[in-house]
């Protein structure tokens, strides 16, 4: 029950054919995608976010500094003087961009890197797993939800954390839990989301126990013992055993803390509803219908049919993504993939008979052709910042500080665009705006007063709290910049459409 049936194209290959025929079809879709999601991201005048800029801000500090670089630019935070880099390894990934020169074709090139290498690692595992015409699901678990083409544009971790899972899906499918176990390594030196793989591997250990008739615990210890070296071979342990759980227990949980200190997280973490989770991922809803029915139907008409593991395993880990995109709208990226891979591995379970060929074939290609324009559609009618947002506040910045200086920013959001413009100063809050309620609740709620223009002297305030001389003030804040304005002990240094620069003690 758990052997793996390859596609009729490549039966009678050997194995070391159909790895090359794989890598070649990776190759091709790779480079797809890559001249698509250039040419995409060559029409926007502008960025989804700035978290880009952050990383790649990480890595050109890393090829300055050394390999294992601390995050310096929060020290109020829980990241401290010296935090750890939860993305290590991917900012180390991200090193070759920083030999461009023009930082705006490192961000594009490095924005379409990321999603195609997303999408040939997804053909690729899909292929090696027999899955039946596997570029069209690839397209489909790229593009069958409005907003999974733009997040994967977006050059943020959650690409890598897609490709580690997806790999890690075929190493439990087949057993390999050696190259499992270093894959959870990679990942949790990656990105924090690694800690996924312990409900994916939770699931591959009842899959197989149910299909050996015994109890198998082999993928959760290969899983537990990869994570676990990540977190001991760290330059940052012990403290990033503890930044780890901040990041994913407080983190997540900061939506039911009230709104207050839920406002300080990305919109992408709050639950969608069931209305916009259909409305936003119906294609990746019906190709998994399409599938279940399709098992259904087969297991009716061949009572001793079981579906193999993989296909139970890629079922399992749909149905988690699911649950956790009902928490929080950005695990669409997750669902989306899983909900693709499990209608191909039901595809080629219950393929009809060979005579319908042609009519099968056309029927996937219209599908897919149908669904994919949710996702493509989508990237004409999504907001973009201005490329320029807080430059010139930024390049102000560098001309007033000295290295080293705390910066005053009242919108944690900003951090991320400021350090990208002025990246040798020090800054209140970011990344997300909980990151200094955990570390240090007294001036958080300083913070939170000066912001929102609840201090009487707002200067009195910042220079003594904080050790800052220098104010970014989002235009959010309004009224705490007409105290400013209106204080004696302030100079206005810049003005743009996103904020204002002050400057205490001129």
């Amino acid at each position: 029950m758990g052997r793996l049936r390859e596609e009729p194209h490549f039966l009678g290959l050997s194995d070391e054919t159909r790895l090359r025929q794989a890598l070649a079809e990776a190759a091709l879709i790779f480079a797809l995608a890559l001249c698509f999601f250039r040419w995409k991201l060559g029409q926007w005048n502008g960025f989804l976010d700035f978290d880009g800029h952050y990383h790649l801000r990480v890595a050109h500090w890393i090829a300055h500094y050394g390999l294992w670089t601390d995050i310096p630019w929060l020290p109020f935070t829980v990241l401290g003087e010296r935090g750890p880099d939860h993305h290590w390894l991917w900012h180390v990934m991200l090193l070759p961009l920083t030999l461009i020169d023009d930082p705006a074709q490192a961000l594009a090139w490095g924005a379409a890197l990321n999603g195609a290498a997303t999408a040939a690692v997804l053909a690729f595992v899909m292929r090696r797993l027999g899955v039946p015409a596997a570029p069209l699901f690839a397209l489909l678990a790229i593009a069958a939800g409005a907003s999974m083409p733009y997040r994967l544009m977006m050059l943020r971790a959650q690409n890598i954390a897609i490709v580690f899972m997806v790999l890690s899906v075929w190493a439990m499918a087949r057993g390999r839990y050696k190259t499992l176990a270093a894959l959870a390594f990679l990942f949790l030196q990656s990105y924090h989301a690694a800690v996924i793989l312990g409900p994916m591997a939770l699931i591959g250990c009842g899959v197989r126990s149910i299909a050996e008739r015994r109890l198998v615990v082999a993928p959760l210890v290969a899983v537990a013992g990869g994570m676990t070296l990540a977190l001991v071979l760290s330059p940052w342990f012990p403290r990033n055993i503890e930044y780890l759980m901040f990041h994913v227990l407080f983190k997540p949980a900061a939506p039911v803390y009230g709104a207050q200190l839920s406002s300080l997280i990305g919109t992408e973490w709050y639950p969608p509803g069931w209305k916009n989770i259909w409305l936003q991922c119906w294609p990746a809803h019906l190709s998994l219908g399409a599938g279940l029915a399709a098992l259904a139907w087969r297991r009716y008409r061949d009572r001793a049919f079981r579906p193999p593991v993989d296909t139970l395993l890629a079922l399992g880990v749909a149905v988690l993504s699911l649950a956790l995109y009902h928490q929080a709208a950005r695990f669409a990226e997750y669902y989306v993939p899983f909900a693709a891979l499990a209608a191909g591995l039901a595809a080629r379970d219950s393929w009809v008979a060979v005579r319908f060929a042609k009519l099968r074939a056309a029927a996937l290609v219209a599908w897919t052709l149908a669904a994919a324009s949710v996702g493509v559609a989508n990237l004409d009618r999504i907001q973009l910042m201005p490329a320029d947002h807080l430059a010139r506040v930024g390049a102000r910045l560098n001309q007033l500080g000295k290295p080293g200086d705390v910066v005053f920013n009242s919108s944690w959001s900003d951090f991320m665009a400021l350090v990208w413009w002025a990246d040798g100063f020090r800054y209140i809050n970011g990344l997300d705006g909980h990151y200094l309620a955990y570390r240090d609740p007294a001036r958080f709620a300083v913070w939170l007063a000066v912001s929102a223009g609840a201090t009487e002297d707002p200067a009195a305030v910042i220079e003594p709290v904080f050790g800052a001389r220098l104010v970014v003030v989002a235009r959010q804040h309004a009224k705490l910049a007409e105290q400013l304005t209106a204080s004696p002990r302030t100079v206005l240094q810049a003005a743009s459409p996103e904020g204002w620069l002050f400057e205490i003690g001129r």
